[in-house]
C-alpha cells in the first residue's frame, strides 16, 4: 500500500468511469462522523467482480464506532452497472463526503470489516503495524494519528 501522501484521491462522481475503464481497480471510501461522545467510521469497498455477470459491480459498506464499542453494521449492494451502484450508494449515504482512493488487488473486502484502527494500519503503512496488546495511551495516540490522516486526505480532496 502507498503512503497516504502518495495516494490518488477520487470524488464519488469519478468512480463509475474508473470502474468501467479499469475493471480490475478496487476502491475504498472513508468518512468520519464526529459526534459528541464518539467517532463513527463509515467505509465503502467497491469493485467489479468477474464472477457475476448478472450484478458485476458490488460494494460493501460498514459503519463502526471508532473505539470498537457498539455493534458494527454491514450492508452489501450490487448492481448491473457502475452508475447504478453509485446511485444505490448515494441513496444509502452521502457518498460525496467520502474520500475515495484506489487500493491494490491484495486488499480484499475483509479489510473494511476490521476494527477502524486495524484497518487504518493495514491501509496506511506510515501508521505502523497494529498491536492489539498496546496500552490504552498508545491506542489513543494511534487513533488521533488516524483521524488526522483522514482529515488531511479530506482536505486534500476538497482543495481539488
Amino acid at each position: 500500500m502507498k503512503k497516504s501522501q502518495d495516494l490518488s484521491l477520487y470524488l464519488s462522481v469519478q468512480l463509475p468511469t474508473l470502474l468501467i475503464a479499469h475493471p480490475t481497480f478496487k476502491f475504498i471510501g472513508l468518512k468520519l462522523n464526529q459526534e459528541v461522545d464518539k467517532n463513527v467510521l463509515h467505509s465503502i469497498y467497491l469493485e467489479k467482480e468477474d464472477v457475476s455477470e448478472e450484478f458485476p459491480f458490488r460494494a460493501l459498506i460498514t459503519i463502526a464506532e471508532w473505539n470498537g464499542n457498539g455493534e458494527e453494521e454491514e450492508f452489501f449492494l450490487d448492481a448491473l452497472t457502475a452508475e447504478r451502484l453509485i446511485e444505490k450508494l448515494q441513496s444509502f449515504d452521502e457518498i460525496s463526503s467520502f474520500v475515495f482512493f484506489k487500493i491494490p488487488s491484495s486488499i480484499t473486502m475483509d479489510t473494511i470489516q476490521m476494527y477502524p484502527l486495524q484497518m487504518f494500519c493495514k491501509l496506511f503503512p506510515e501508521l505502523g503495524a497494529f498491536d492489539k496488546y498496546a496500552s490504552a495511551e498508545q491506542l489513543k495516540m494511534l487513533e488521533q494519528q488516524s483521524l488526522q490522516l483522514l482529515n488531511t486526505l479530506a482536505d486534500r480532496l476538497n482543495k481539488r
